[in-house]
């Protein structure tokens, strides 16, 4: 009897082995299916559920992959994590892993994975690669940097379920400040609808009266002449996977208005359209009786991925004879993908979108001056015309007053999800939104002046960023903010301890925020005292071992002012760090609104803390010193990182002036 019970229990254990093994390879099998059917989505989550069942990479990997195509950055964060490191078996999935963060806003944390995905990195192309990286790096700093730097006389709204439906909407046109043509993929693929507004409605989306029947494929991306005489557009591959601005190959048509319809499409040359390319963003202007076709294209000859390129022909014809397509140049066109093109006639702006250049998320909207090949370096938009997510599609309205762009941003509770684009309006000079309060002694009731005032934005992980902190000598504090996002307020002042509040920034009738915060006295305070540049002694603390290095040409703790070397560093600032002859190193921590040596505690045993307040800005840099070859610079700038300060990164001196990071 015991005998059989013993079997039953082997052939049960079996059994159960086998339906968990068969459990694995059906979720595998059912990813497969969902795949090739266009269903990514749950591909993906099948992926996912398979190798939690059967830790096999190649699993988690299918996932990652969809996720990123998708753009769910968080789910492509946590489906990567496992596998970050396995770049020999997975070529660049630590870059990718890397990437996910950055443009799900953790750039402290994409910095980390960024340096140490180019620390590991032995592959083909590393020095390419290594800019790439750096460029990168500079756009996560970018990000962190935005939001105190943010344009606020520009505010972004959704227009709501009139044009923007749970597909993909993309490529805005204005026909007028009321009316806007645009391009959706909701139904059984992309189209182009129309879209009026009525007071601050935008009326249901609709196919333009009158339009030509296109017979397959899919079409959007339409621009119309300034004269209204010609609408072009582009006819696109029918794909399972889903609409994608760079991947998705289209051509360029043209049709013209004949009274009150359209003409049957007509395909652009094939020196345009060029077989085993993509045309695509068409924008028409009007310049010198003649009419600019911008475009994107990965046409040979190019820079790398879609790149910028115009064409032109004479007003006086009405044919489709159009010059040969040139490159819009090595200032404009970077080694990654350029596209949206706009070109405002006006003020000889381009504004286009980019993913080569610096940029705070995937794709962001530059803008540059000039026309045909001649062009100033793109400057970044910033906040809130870019976000870590994807920003494209720029261009203004018919009075100048405001315009659209597109988006897969998270926006307060009305989008809450990167996975869709949708189309945003701005509007310049809009609403100024501020946080505002008073400051009290809890005790008395007194108004408390002199008091040091920090704003944090607050993120889903639990991360905070400082965005400024500013001085009140009148008992009473404000800030503009931007909307759509949740801060913290913190408040010190002499002889009290620290007081805040959190608040979010979600409500659309809501103009002013804060509340007062009465600070409670913490006794004889003794007062805090001014940032010291000699290396500080705690007791048990070993000696650091001089180094033989530059000598001192300047009194240690006696203030001096210079400005940085470096063109891109080149800031007017004041420090009292000693003044060193020769070449001499430091690592730089952070740059605060507010210096409390406190904070920095953790990593005083690595150096002697400076400080640099930048003449032209409210902020200070907090630096570790002095190091006297590279490899100790970057041992304790290593040092640092893991301490909590991932954008910590090594600066250059020579004769106690900044010369600038070094990589």
């Amino acid at each position: 009897m015991t005998r059989k019970i013993i079997l039953l229990l082997a052939l049960s254990f079996a059994i159960g082995s086998l339906g968990q093994a068969q459990s694995w390879r059906k979720l595998k099998k059912e990813a497969e299916e969902a795949y090739a059917a266009g269903n990514l989505s749950d591909a993906a989550d099948k992926y996912e559920q398979a190798y939690r069942k059967k830790k096999k990479e190649d699993l988690i990997l299918q996932a990652g992959e969809i996720y990123y195509t998708l753009r769910d950055y968080r789910k492509a964060v946590e489906a990567y994590r496992p596998i970050k490191d396995m770049n020999d078996k997975y070529p660049l999935v630590g870059l990718k892993f890397a990437r996910s963060l950055k443009q799900d806003g953790q750039y402290d944390r994409a910095i980390q994975e960024f340096q140490a995905f180019a620390d590991k990195y032995t592959g083909d192309g590393k020095d390419i690669l290594k800019d790439i990286i750096q460029s990168e790096i500079r756009g996560c700093r970018l990000g962190m940097e935005a939001p105190a730097q943010a344009n606020r006389d520009v505010e972004l709204l959704l227009p709501g379920d009139g044009v923007n439906s749970d597909k993909q909407e993309f490529a805005p046109f204005p026909i007028s400040d009321n009316e806007i043509f645009f391009s959706s993929s909701r139904g059984d693929r992309a189209r182009i609808y129309t879209s009026k507004r009525t007071g601050t409605t935008w009326g249901n989306a609709e196919p333009p009266r009158n339009f030509p029947v296109v017979q397959s494929g899919q079409f959007g991306n339409g621009a119309m002449a300034p004269d209204g005489s010609r609408l072009y557009f582009t006819v696109c591959s029918d794909s399972r996977e889903p609409w994608n601005d760079v991947k998705t190959r289209c051509e360029i048509f043209v049709t013209k208005r004949v009274g009150a319809v359209w003409s049957q499409p007509e395909r652009l040359p094939d020196y345009i359209n060029l077989d085993g390319a993509t045309a695509t963003h068409p924008f028409v202007a009007h310049q010198r009786g003649q009419e600019v076709l911008y475009f994107a294209s990965n046409r040979d000859g190019g820079r790398g991925g879609m790149d910028l390129w115009y064409v032109t022909r004479d007003l006086g014809l009405d044919d489709n004879d159009f010059t040969f397509p040139v490159n819009l140049g090595p200032v404009v066109n970077s080694l990654g993908d350029e596209i949206t093109p706009y070109y405002n006639v006006e003020d000889q702006s381009l504004y286009f979108a980019s993913n080569g250049l610096v940029s705070m998320g995937g794709f962001d909207i530059f803008r540059a001056t000039g026309d045909e090949v001649n062009w100033s370096q793109p400057d970044n938009l910033g906040m809130p015309f870019n976000s870590s997510a994807d920003d494209y599609f720029y261009i203004l309205n018919t009075s100048r007053t405001g315009g659209f762009l597109v988006s897969n941003r998270v926006f307060a509770g009305q989008k809450t999800e990167t996975t869709q684009q949708d189309i945003f309006e701005f509007a310049v000079g809009g609403r100024r939104v501020m946080v505002k309060g008073n400051v009290y002694d809890r005790q008395s009731g007194e108004p408390i002046n002199d008091i040091d005032v920090s704003l944090f934005q607050l993120f889903d992980d639990g991360r905070e960023t400082e965005l400024i902190s500013r001085t009140f000598n009148e008992g009473n504090y404000s800030f503009e903010i931007m909307p759509n996002r949740r801060f913290r307020v913190e408040v010190s002042a002499y002889g009290y301890k620290l007081g805040s509040y959190r608040f979010s920034a979600d409500d659309p009738n809501t103009f002013t925020y804060g509340q007062p915060i009465f600070l409670e006295a913490e006794g004889a305070a003794q007062p805090v005292a001014p940032p010291t540049t000699a290396e500080p002694v705690r007791p048990g603390q070993p000696t650091r071992p001089v180094e033989p290095g530059p000598v001192t040409a300047a009194p240690e703790g006696q203030p001096y002012i210079t400005r940085g070397r470096d063109p891109r560093d080149n800031y007017e600032y004041e420090t009292a760090a000693p003044r060193l002859q020769g070449t001499y190193y430091k690592v730089q921590l952070a740059a605060v609104g507010t210096y409390i040596p406190e904070r920095f505690d953790n990593v005083s045993t690595l150096g002697r803390l400076d400080t640099e307040r930048i003449m032209q800005r409210n902020l200070t840099r907090v630096l570790l010193g002095d190091f006297f070859s590279i490899d100790q610079a970057r041992s304790v700038m290593k040092q640092a990182q893991s301490k909590g300060y991932s954008g910590a990164y090594v600066v250059e001196y020579k004769d106690g002036e900044r010369y600038g990071k070094t990589n």
